[in-house]
């Protein structure tokens, strides 16, 4: 009886209907293959050391990767960089650049950049605000829009107008633009009141939505209370792990919407159970333009080992990890060959769950050389990231040239 020879097989400890076991899995042609209890024969084979896990890749559904006119910021190449360092196999490109992803001209200049430079798989947005003839000439992966000025400026005074315009899910930054001119420093009820702005429209559209990093204890309660089944939202790291109180000491953490109090923090998480989906909101800038007040936080690199880290410390199951990470976003988004399963792209991260490690972000791929948790030490580490059945990056360097496609590779 003839054998059948995998291409690669892993064998390990990986997380399998909501439950760690330990097996094998078999992959070929950059699909996973099987799940086995028993050995399965390879032509490569990678067997994991005591403290690590094999888990699905992350997908990450908010990331700046800046370029066009802001390359000193970040350019594609190193955004997707770093993005399979932190164990990041696929991200969803924001359209607020410059110049912003709003004509079908500039779609197409960002499809043929990312064609050319990501090295991981991506999604490519483009950005609603009044242009919807416009947005009905693209077929993007996503859409996104802004209630109110964030970085880019770009913002619509007209959401439900846009909102109704989205071929795809729209990913909403809820920030109200009239509550931003009265109340400049962005108290809760910015965000509180645009939520419910969002949710009174989604109520009655009825199409998919997804409100981006939520922040603040009211607009979380809102979006729980209607529960509406075709709004999904996020949380991101910094909201998660750090507070108002930190901004205090550190101007460098001004981000929109901005750090909380200590009570929303708890609130989050307290409900974290309920959250569907964790993004880092990368949002790189140099230096010199964060000492001049510019908004933003990069986590590309960061955003995994602070959730393994919580884990450490008992804060967060695994396999919510994982579900907020890799299966919700991949179910929500509609990503067919993402996830983990049979006939899923074999994207996988292998982690070391003890490894002990200080941020560096002199040391990162990302351009913005800094982070809040600069000088922290962190337990839980990406040692490898394969996408696709491909080791593309091991022991924190990239191996190989761009390989991402995009997550609807037939529209290229």
């Amino acid at each position: 009886m003839r054998v059948l020879m995998e291409d690669l097989v892993i064998q390990g400890r990986f997380i399998l209907d909501g439950e760690v076991v330990t097996g094998y899995i078999g992959i070929s042609g950059g699909k996973i293959n099987r799940f086995s209890k028993a050995p399965l024969p390879g032509r490569n084979i990678i067997k994991l050391r005591c403290h690590e896990i094999l888990l699905p890749g992350m997908i990450d559904v908010h990331v700046h990767l800046r370029d066009f006119n802001q390359k000193k910021k970040e350019t594609v190449e190193s955004g997707t960089k770093a993005a399979l360092h932190g164990g990041i196999t696929t991200v969803f490109d924001m359209p607020n650049t410059n110049p912003p992803v709003m004509d079908r001209e500039i779609f197409k200049k960002r499809a043929e950049l990312f064609k050319k430079k990501s090295y991981a798989d991506y999604a490519l947005g483009f950005l609603i605000a009044g242009n919807c003839e416009e947005a009905q000439r693209v077929e993007a992966d996503f859409y996104k829009s802004f209630m109110g000025a964030s970085t880019g400026g770009v913002y619509s005074e007209n959401f439900t107008g846009d909102y109704s315009c989205a071929k795809r899910r729209l990913s909403v930054h809820a920030e109200d633009s009239t509550l931003i001119q009265k109340f400049p420093e962005r108290p809760n009820i910015v965000e509180d009141m645009a939520i419910k702005k969002a949710l009174h429209a989604a109520k009655i559209i009825k199409k998919p939505l997804n409100i981006c990093h939520v922040s603040t204890s009211g607009g979380l309660r809102s979006i729980l209370d209607m529960a509406l089944p075709w709004v999904s939202f996020e949380v991101t790291p910094h909201h998660l792990f750090l507070t108002k109180e930190d901004y205090r000491k550190n101007r460098l953490l001004k981000v929109y919407p901005p750090l909380r109090s200590r009570e929303d923090v708890s609130f989050l998480w307290k409900n974290l159970g309920k959250v569907p989906l964790i993004a880092s909101d990368h949002a790189p800038h140099t230096l010199e333009d964060k000492e001049n007040g510019a908004a933003g936080i990069p986590g590309l690199e960061t955003e995994l080992s602070l959730l393994l880290d919580a884990w450490n410390r008992g804060m967060i199951d695994l396999v919510d990890i994982v579900k907020k990470t890799s299966i919700n976003p991949a179910e929500i988004f509609g990503i067919e060959n993402k996830g983990f399963g049979i006939g899923k792209d074999a994207d996988l991260i292998v982690v070391d769950l003890k490894e002990e490690w200080k941020v560096k972000p002199e040391e990162f791929y990302t351009k913005a050389k800094w982070s809040p948790w600069e000088g922290r030490k962190l337990k839980g580490k990406v040692r490898m990231t394969l996408l696709r059945g491909e080791v593309v990056m091991e022991d924190d360097e990239i191996i190989g040239k761009p390989k991402g496609v995009r997550i609807n590779a037939s529209q290229d």
